[in-house]
């Protein structure tokens, strides 16, 4: 199950990045790509309950593939539009996991 269980998650982190890229590309909205990351995590974590993981694997696996969803939509926030835009700092940090959490909760 241990193999499985890496192999999902080595997917499903490449289907969270590649839907970043895909956010980040095409510029959809915000809720729309966060609806996407939250429908990847919410398929492995039902296929690894379906294949006999304990409750305890799956949420983690689900947990640890959001939280790459929120580090890479915290990043590309972070990114300035343009060089001579204004650092920005640990406000606006926040202010992205909120509206990624917030975003989340909606779906």
């Amino acid at each position: 199950m241990e193999d499985k269980i890496e192999t999902i998650m080595e997917f499903g982190i490449a289907l969270v990045e590649r839907q970043h890229q895909f956010f980040v590309d095409e510029r959809i909205d915000n809720s729309e790509h966060v609806t996407a990351i939250k429908r990847i995590a919410d398929t492995a974590y039902g296929y690894l309950q379906g294949k006999g993981a304990s409750l305890d694997k799956a949420k983690k696996a689900k947990k640890e593939l959001l939280n790459r969803g929120r580090d890479l939509f915290v990043e590309m926030w972070m990114t300035p539009l343009k060089e001579d835009d204004e650092p920005l700092d640990e406000e606006d940090r926040r202010e992205a996991k909120r509206e990624f959490d917030d975003l989340l909760k909606r779906e």
